[in-house]
């Protein structure tokens, strides 16, 4: 089963909309800004989201979890509201001179798409362990990353 192109819908929420939004906190790079939003245009022409999704682009590193662990992100639902997507964005200033910049930005993308791949889940309600969905979201990750780029280098041709 592709996760992601997965229209049956086993999760029935009539009180979420459809769709994906991004909310930007303050200080998030104009480049960033611009790569999440060409990303989420990509996405919502090339996938459904069933069960609307908030996507809360922070100005920080990382995002603490409840169990008290620094991630690279999160995603946390509801039974009576939309779910939504924490993505740190600011970028380690030693990463810098490791990676360029692009490199970076992909990175913090694939972040979000791990992430979705877990919104995938909890909307198709699969019951798997932990260890299973963490996997199939890093499978996913580099998977919906690849299929962008490629899209975005067939566009510049």
């Amino acid at each position: 089963m592709n996760l992601w192109q997965t229209f049956e819908i086993k999760n029935n929420s009539d009180t979420c909309s459809k769709g994906i939004s991004l909310h930007y906190q303050e200080g998030i790079e104009e480049n960033l800004k611009r790569k999440y939003i060409s990303f989420a245009k990509w996405l919502r022409k090339n996938y459904v989201f069933p069960v609307h999704i908030n996507i809360y682009i922070l100005n920080c590193e990382k995002v603490l979890l409840k169990n008290g662990i620094w991630a690279y992100g999160s995603f946390k639902w509801f039974p009576k509201r939309p779910p939504y997507i924490r993505i740190p964005s600011a970028i380690e200033t030693e990463l810098l001179s490791e990676y360029s910049k692009e490199e970076i930005y992909e990175q913090i993308l694939s972040s979000l798409v791990h992430e979705l791949t877990h919104y995938f889940q909890w909307v198709l309600d699969l019951e798997q362990s932990n260890a299973t969905s963490e996997r199939q979201a890093h499978y996913y990750r580099y998977r919906i990353i690849d299929k962008y780029n490629a899209d975005l280098s067939n566009k510049s041709k």
